[in-house]
């Protein structure tokens, strides 16, 4: 969703409702410009903080530091990993900075709290081209009920590595999003941000992809849900099985997502010594570092590999 407007201070409007009104109303304008895909997920991440301050009597406009601490241990208590609760947190934090900018808060008690940097281990992350081939290959000759169904999950599987897309961009893609050059073509992807992008495609998938199409209305979602006749797309938690089908396929850990494909995408171009600005612009990286640490996780060379044998 393009925002088209600015939120100003408004403390005194949403001061003229109810408690409970007005901390609804304050999570409405802090999401309103936010892709619908984030608004699902800060409201249910949101919703398990005015949840746990509910259990404890309070509302957004009492939170103090001393909730944020407890708030996060209760995730940790919960067993939901450090980068799961980083997550939580960060949502948190914006929407007390989005209350302090209101007017709604008069202390934002989020900016004492700093988010440590976690490691996420990108290198356990990343399967091997064999790998990846394997998924595909075993998830072509695999037994589906359904032919059509059987072809969408490997495009899904190829377009994740092949395009490097997340879950979110795979599932938002309509065939309008598609566009001819010479004899291949390229997607236009709506990342993070609502920042768009162009991805060319190589011939082969291209080919694949309008084979797939057939005459399907290019308003219509690429990958839709059963309901809806092509306008209401695949939901994104619908897709995680499906690579976790084809990681058992072919005998690879159950903890594979569809991320794993997108890391992949990164490392392997970064192991060809692809430029980082082409991956960055592929990928959608707002900034070149994060791109610039797939250089790094399996690096082809090291200063130990010269030393003498001790």
């Amino acid at each position: 969703m393009t925002p088209v407007v600015v939120v100003k201070p408004r403390g005194k409007q949403l001061s003229k409702l109810a408690p409970v009104n007005a901390q609804q109303r304050l999570i409405q304008l802090w999401l309103h410009d936010k892709p619908d895909s984030t608004q699902k997920c800060y409201l249910r991440y949101t919703g398990q903080f005015t949840g746990f301050l509910a259990g404890v009597g309070k509302a957004i406009r009492d939170t103090t530091v001393e909730d944020m601490v407890e708030f996060s241990e209760y995730l940790h208590n919960r067993g939901l990993a450090a980068p799961t609760i980083q997550t939580y947190m960060a949502a948190v934090k914006s929407l007390l900075s989005f209350a302090y900018k209101t007017g709604y808060i008069k202390q934002n008690p989020g900016a004492a709290i700093s988010l440590k940097k976690v490691d996420q281990r990108l290198h356990e992350k990343v399967l091997t081209l064999t790998d990846i081939a394997l998924m595909i290959r075993l998830t072509e000759r695999a037994d589906y009920r359904y032919k059509s169904q059987q072809v969408r999950d490997v495009l899904i599987l190829k377009l994740l590595y092949v395009a490097g897309l997340r879950v979110s961009e795979l599932v938002g893609l309509r065939w309008k999003d598609f566009t001819q050059r010479d004899i291949t073509g390229q997607i236009t992807v709506l990342g993070k941000g609502n920042k768009s992008r162009h991805v060319l495609l190589p011939e082969y998938l291209w080919l694949e992809l309008m084979d797939y199409r057939k005459d399907t209305p290019k308003d219509a979602y690429v990958f839709p849900s059963r309901k809806g006749k092509g306008m209401k797309p695949l939901q994104r938690q619908n897709v995680d099985p499906i690579i976790k089908d084809a990681a058992q396929r072919a005998g690879l850990t159950e903890k594979v997502s569809c991320h794993w494909l997108r890391h992949s995408h990164a490392t392997h171009n970064a192991e060809r010594r692809t430029p980082v600005p082409l991956i960055q612009q592929t990928l959608g990286h707002a900034d070149i570092a994060t791109t610039s640490a797939y250089i790094h996780i399996r690096p082809g060379d090291s200063s130990a590999l010269h030393l003498p044998q001790v």
